[in-house]
C-alpha cells in the first residue's frame, strides 16, 4: 500500500510524543470502507490514551494499543470494502472511531459503517468534525432525566466540547440550562443559550438555591455527594468523565442513592453509539437548535499543539485538526 500522512503515538507520554510520520494506507475489510479524512477533532479519551491514564493501561501496558492518534473523523469515502451497503465512494460522512481502533490523525482510515452518520450539508467538514463522540454523547447525557420546558439542568464542564453542545440541546428540549467552568469560557456558556454561567474558581456551584432535574458533569473533580445537595429529590446525576477516583465515587454513591431515595446517581455510558443517537444529532444540526463551536483549527503537522491546547483546559468549545482541503 502507498503510504500516508498520520500522527502516531510510539509511547505513553505528554502531546508532544506524538510524531508526524507516514504510516501504510489501510485496506476495508468486510463491512467497512475507506474514508479520505478531511479533519479530526481532539477528544479527552485520545489524551488519556496518550497519558496512559490507569484504565488504558490495564488493557495495554507498555505502549499505546492503537498506534494512530484521533477518534473522530469527517471526511470522504474513498472506497468500499466487501458486503458494505448504504454507503458508497464520494458519500460525505462523520464518525467516531474510539471503539474501533482509533486512527482519525490520518490522511486515510478504515470504520465500519456501523461507526459512521451521514455529514450534515449545513456543516462543513471542520465543523461535522467536531459533532461524533461530543455531541452522541452529549445527546445520551441530556435523555438522562425527563427535560422538559421549564426543567433546570446544571452542566460542569459546559464550555468544553461536549458541555457546549449539551448546553444547546437542553435548550431546545425547554430547559433552563445553568452551566459552570473557568470564568474565560462564561461568555460562551451563555452565548449557546444558558440562563446562568458559574466560574468554577471564583464559586462553589454546588452551594445553590436551585435544585435541578439533571447534572451533567462532564469534568469530575468535586464528589457526587456535593452535587447531590443541589438535585430536585428525583433529580438525576450523571459523570461522563474526570478524576477516575470521582467517578468510581459516583458509581458506589448511586447504588446507595437509589435505595434511599427517588434520587439517581451514576456513570453515563457514553458508548455504544447508537442510530438514534446520530439521527437525533443530526436532526438538531439540521433544525439549526444545535450547532458545534470551534475553539481554534490546526493543521495536521501542528497536531500536538492541538493536543495540548485540550490537556491546558483552554479550549472553549472543540479544536479541530485539518488534514485534507474541503
Amino acid at each position: 500500500p502507498s503510504p500516508m500522512r498520520a500522527v502516531t503515538q510510539p509511547r505513553y507520554g505528554a502531546p508532544e510524543s506524538v510524531v508526524l510520520t507516514d504510516a501504510p494506507e489501510p485496506e476495508p475489510k468486510a463491512g467497512e470502507v475507506l474514508v479520505r479524512v478531511h479533519a479530526s477533532s481532539v477528544n479527552a479519551a485520545d489524551l488519556e490514551i496518550l497519558g496512559g491514564w490507569w484504565l488504558v493501561r490495564m488493557a495495554s501496558p507498555l505502549r499505546p494499543a492503537n498506534r494512530i492518534v484521533g477518534s473522530d473523523v469527517a471526511g470522504t469515502v474513498e472506497r468500499v470494502g466487501p458486503d458494505v451497503s448504504g454507503l458508497q465512494p464520494g458519500d460525505e460522512v462523520m464518525g467516531d472511531l474510539s471503539e474501533h481502533g482509533f486512527g482519525g490523525f490520518a490522511e486515510l482510515v478504515v470504520a465500519p459503517v456501523e461507526a459512521l452518520a451521514p455529514k450534515p450539508p449545513s456543516l462543513s467538514f471542520i465543523e461535522a468534525a467536531a459533532v461524533p463522540s461530543a455531541a452522541w454523547v452529549a445527546i445520551k447525557g441530556v435523555r438522562a432525566h425527563p427535560l422538559e420546558a421549564g426543567s433546570r439542568m446544571l452542566i460542569n464542564g459546559a464550555g468544553g466540547g461536549m458541555g457546549t453542545f449539551a448546553v444547546q440541546m437542553a435548550v431546545a428540549r425547554g430547559a433552563r440550562v445553568t452551566g459552570v467552568d473557568r470564568a474565560g469560557k462564561l461568555d460562551l456558556i451563555r452565548s449557546v443559550g444558558a440562563e446562568l454561567a458559574i466560574d468554577c474558581e471564583a464559586d462553589d456551584p454546588t452551594h445553590s438555591e436551585h435544585r435541578y432535574d439533571l447534572v451533567l458533569d462532564v469534568q469530575a473533580h468535586r464528589s457526587a455527594r456535593d452535587w447531590q445537595r443541589l438535585m430536585a429529590p428525583d433529580g438525576t446525576y450523571r459523570v461522563v468523565g474526570g478524576s477516575g477516583w470521582r467517578i468510581i465515587q459516583s458509581v458506589l454513591l448511586g447504588q446507595l442513592a437509589s435505595r434511599s431515595s427517588q434520587q439517581s446517581l451514576g456513570i453515563l455510558p457514553g458508548w455504544p453509539h447508537t442510530r438514534q443517537d446520530m439521527d437525533e444529532v443530526n436532526e438538531l444540526i439540521g433544525s439549526g437548535a444545535v450547532r458545534p463551536v470551534i475553539d481554534q483549527v490546526y493543521p495536521l503537522v501542528e497536531a500536538a499543539a492541538a493536543l495540548r491546547h485540550v490537556a491546558d483546559g483552554r479550549a472553549m468549545g472543540k479544536v479541530v485538526v485539518a488534514i485534507a482541503e474541503g
